[in-house]
């Protein structure tokens, strides 16, 4: 099966998922269709598109408005074009699965804990998002 067509099955589920979504618990199928040409001829997803429902769906819960992390640097509007600034000050294109981003995601640095299991198709996309670019 495609990237691609993987990815379009986690970009439909999750937004299908966020009513009934409970704080670290696996989607059914997290990957999303959305393979952008990154600059430098790489190839990656775009953060609109893939990252940023993940996150929603993961991490607004406490990171959004009246959250109790709404007070840290890492707050979620839900406007992918506001919170791109705010995730990609996380990130690590150099090396991309020691990034701020992942690490805290992963419970490694989190006071809240893991929320994305290292070993999930959200953390691949994620990581896929960083390693091409990671692009608005």
């Amino acid at each position: 099966m495609s990237f691609r067509l993987v990815t379009l099955g986690l970009l439909t589920l999750t937004l299908a998922a966020c009513g009934g979504f409970e704080r670290g618990e696996p989607s059914e199928d997290e990957s999303a269709d959305t393979d952008t040409d990154a600059p430098g001829g790489g190839d990656g997803p775009s953060f609109a598109a893939t990252v940023a429902p993940i996150l929603n769906a993961r991490c607004s819960a406490c990171h959004g408005g009246g959250g109790v992390a709404a007070s840290t640097a890492f707050r979620l509007s839900g406007d992918a074009s506001t919170d791109y600034g705010v995730v990609s000050a996380l990130v690590s294109p150099s090396s991309p699965a020691a990034s701020k981003l992942l690490q805290e995601a992963t419970g490694v640095s989190h006071g809240g804990g893991a929320v994305i299991a290292a070993d999930s198709d959200d953390y691949r996309t994620i990581l896929a998002w960083i390693t091409g670019g990671a692009l608005p």
